[in-house]
């Protein structure tokens, strides 16, 4: 019973996630061969980029979302970083730091309406980011360059 769970809320969020990639619209300028850019420049970008490794924080972000109806839901979230090479061991030495600053990022995010209606679209989700970012680099420094939310679904409690 322990695992059946899990894994209903595991296929519920994949299948979530694929119906809402399918469903949202391809921006190409922001393909890298999309307009503006050649493989020359992309070659340029890449060599002056340092390198980076993605860290997979361990634990999946639950947080309550109550609606003005009383409406509640479960928002379950699982994240990555993007750090430099030399910052991806400071990741788990920090990580309950970094869980802290993200919760509450989280919380205000929801109190605020953020997963409410169309929570996945793309101005809800820059803006998530940007502070969930904003959180990170807080307490790592400027090594965090990206937060990946890698999985994200809303299930009706």
């Amino acid at each position: 019973m322990k695992i059946l769970l899990p894994a209903v809320l595991s296929l519920v969020g994949l299948g979530a996630g694929a119906g809402a990639g399918y469903f949202m619209p391809v921006d190409s300028s922001q393909l890298p061969f999309g307009k503006g850019h050649d493989e020359s420049s992309i070659d340029m970008l890449e060599h002056t980029e340092h390198a980076t490794e993605i860290v997979k924080l361990n634990n999946q972000f639950i947080v309550p979302v109550i609606e003005d109806n009383g409406e509640s839901s479960l928002v379950i979230l699982s994240l990555s970083l993007e750090v430099s090479e030399e910052q991806s061991e400071r990741v788990f030495d920090l990580e309950p730091r970094i869980r802290d600053g993200i919760m509450k990022v989280l919380f205000e995010h929801s109190s605020h309406g953020g997963f409410s209606g169309r929570y996945y679209s793309e101005d809800k989700m820059s803006v998530l980011r940007k502070y969930l970012l904003q959180s990170a680099q807080s307490v790592m420094g400027e090594g965090v360059q990206k937060i990946l939310i890698t999985d994200l679904v809303r299930q009706a409690a």
